[in-house]
């Protein structure tokens, strides 16, 4: 019996299989809807600001073939800040993504409100200028996460899921950090409210 790659006068055969899903590890940049983010970076006092740099710079470095330290760059996020907007804007352009939005000012915007957050805090902490660096201090979180917020509406754009809806759900390690960032906030309340 003759294979049908040896009969010259065999039909063609083609793979007609669908395409493979992108899987997220091939997604541009970290994923995360933006009610999720508000509320861990809110619930985390900010913390979640460093995992969430750590983990679009780690994507940079996965699907961009880039030699980079995605835990420096975490870090130091008010160093890294523009050129991380800048690599989601090229994104976008590449991958000719319609989104408006202003790169440089929404870090530039993220950089002073992160820098003038931990000045207030460092003030706050050292009993200067209290009640009022502790209110500031805190208050200095909403600008700053606006500015991730818009950066990751951009991020989910370039990765071709807008809304973020493949990570808008908490995972069991991040009702650990809520709950955990709740009781500090029980801690800072009590602190204000109870006498002496």
């Amino acid at each position: 019996m003759q294979d049908a790659s040896d009969n010259l006068y065999a039909a063609p055969v083609a793979d007609v299989r669908p395409p493979p899903a992108i899987p997220a590890a091939a997604a541009a940049f970290h994923v995360v809807s933006g009610p999720k983010l508000v509320v861990l970076y809110v619930a985390t006092f900010g913390l979640y600001g460093i995992y969430w740099f750590y983990r679009h710079w780690e994507q940079v470095r996965r699907t961009g073939g880039e030699t980079l330290w995605p835990v420096a760059r975490a870090i130091f996020s008010v160093i890294f800040a523009h050129a991380l907007a800048r690599e989601i804007d090229a994104r976008l352009h590449a991958g000719r993504r319609r989104y408006t939005w202003a790169p440089a000012t929404v870090a530039t915007c993220y950089v002073v409100f992160e820098i003038a957050g931990n000045i207030l805090s460092r003030l706050s902490w050292r009993e200067i200028g209290s009640p009022a660096t502790d209110l500031l201090s805190m208050a200095s979180m909403l600008p700053v996460v606006l500015c991730l917020l818009a950066m990751q509406r951009a991020a989910n754009t370039a990765s071709g899921d807008p809304t973020g809806e493949a990570n808008s759900r908490f995972t069991a390690a991040n009702w650990v950090w809520m709950i955990l960032g709740g009781l500090a906030w029980l801690l800072v309340a009590a602190a204000w409210l109870l006498p002496g």
